[in-house]
């Protein structure tokens, strides 16, 4: 995270020498596609399978240009969706017992510092580091049985997930301004992020997805969690130049 900085910060430098500084504050948001995937999980078929989640993130943050390049911060709350759905049979009936769906809602804060590039049009391309704080983690589950429908009582599993996590970012869009005098535009762009390490966490049906260091009863092998999304960043932001 050092070497980074500084690189950025020698980018930013050199190019200070030939352009002209212009600093942008933003307050932004966005709604996202969201996954929690692991190997174990992945191997089970049909008793656990991956839905659909949903997610969204709202902050502030702030960029220095110098020039085309820029360095930015930002600061998110986040929510991160895990979820499932899964079909659990009597191997001995060959019959359904249970057919449910599942999430892991993550409440998260991230900050990601971002090295960026912009066009005079207002287009932009953005990369880098993300530091995601995970503040609590909860479980949900409902399904069908052939007793009736259920829908159990969220579960604090905060325990089993990893205090924080880093993520790689990329992300592109269009800053849109709403005139030529005017330092006021709209933001408009995709962000796609992809976690490294392992969140651990728990699985489809609530078992412990373990460590490294301490693998799961249930998971002897362990096997890490990332945290992956994808979605449209909305905003607005004011220039100072």
């Amino acid at each position: 995270m050092k070497t980074l900085l500084f690189i950025l910060a020698l980018i930013c430098g050199i190019s200070t020498t030939f352009s002209q500084f212009s600093i942008d504050v933003q307050a932004k948001g966005s709604a996202n596609s969201t996954w929690l995937l692991n190997k174990n999980i992945s191997d089970l078929g049909a008793s656990q399978d991956y839905a659909m989640g949903w997610g969204s993130t709202y902050g502030v943050a702030g960029n220095v240009y110098a020039g085309i390049i820029g360095i930015g911060i930002e600061f998110n709350y986040a929510t991160h969706n895990g979820s499932y759905e899964g079909v659990i049979t009597d191997p001995i009936l060959n019959s359904t017992i249970d057919t449910y769906n599942s999430s892991v809602n993550l409440k998260t804060l991230q900050i990601p510092l971002l090295l960026k590039f912009k066009s005079e049009s207002g287009s932009y391309i953005e990369f880098g580091p993300q530091l995601t704080n995970i503040s609590s983690a909860t479980y949900t589950r409902s399904g069908t049985t052939p007793l009736g429908t259920y829908e159990d009582d969220p579960k604090d599993v905060s325990e089993q997930y990893s205090g924080s996590y880093l993520s790689g970012v990329l992300g592109f869009g269009a800053k849109i301004p709403l005139g030529e005098s005017i330092p006021i535009g709209i933001l408009v762009g995709i962000r796609l992020q992809y976690s490294f390490g392992d969140l651990m966490g728990v699985d489809a049906r609530n078992y412990a997805l373990g460590s490294e260091e301490d693998p799961s009863f249930w998971y002897p092998t362990h096997e890490p969690t990332q945290a992956v999304s994808g979605g449209i960043v909305i905003g607005a932001t004011y220039t100072i130049e």
